[in-house]
């Protein structure tokens, strides 16, 4: 009976660490972002609409994986779906994440807009001896949607 309760505390640690990359990415903590991975990790990832990809390697490259969200005012991730596959051993693991995210960026004119994002997130884990990690994420852009925002006001 202690199989099931190992795999479902599996999927717990795993939904903290991918909710734990969303918000490293939005607070923009490069050493904690850089932290949620294995020392030989890789990360890769490209920008909207491209077909070509960057990966990589290592904490010490991947931790500024979110440094392209510099340029806007905030971003926000919002994680939904976290579907995984523990091996049986219970080392390693994979998974795929949905993420919608958002980033608001202040143009020219000094308007707001903000672009939405709906990601999915091809992801291995390993176990280490500091608990789970991604040994390999991958980013993937499903579209993007491009609004008008307004900073935030009275609304009643």
């Amino acid at each position: 009976m202690t199989e099931p309760k190992s795999i479902d505390s599996t999927r717990i640690a795993l939904r903290a660490l991918v909710d734990e990359y969303a918000l490293a990415s939005d607070t923009a903590d490069i050493e904690r972002f850089g932290s949620l991975f294995t020392p030989d990790a890789e990360f890769v990832m490209s920008t909207p609409g491209s077909t070509e990809s960057v990966t990589l390697r290592g904490r010490e490259q991947v931790k500024y994986g979110p440094s392209g969200n510099q340029m806007f005012e905030r971003t926000f991730h919002a994680v939904h779906n976290h579907i995984v596959d523990v091996d049986v051993d219970g080392d390693r693991a994979t998974g795929l994440t949905y993420c919608t995210a958002r980033h608001l960026l202040r143009k020219a004119d000094d308007s707001l807009e903000v672009i939405l994002a709906p990601i999915q997130y091809h992801d291995e884990y390993g176990l280490t001896d500091e608990g789970w990690k991604f040994s390999r994420r991958e980013l993937e852009w499903t579209w993007i949607e491009r609004l008008p925002a307004e900073p935030p006001a009275p609304w009643w």
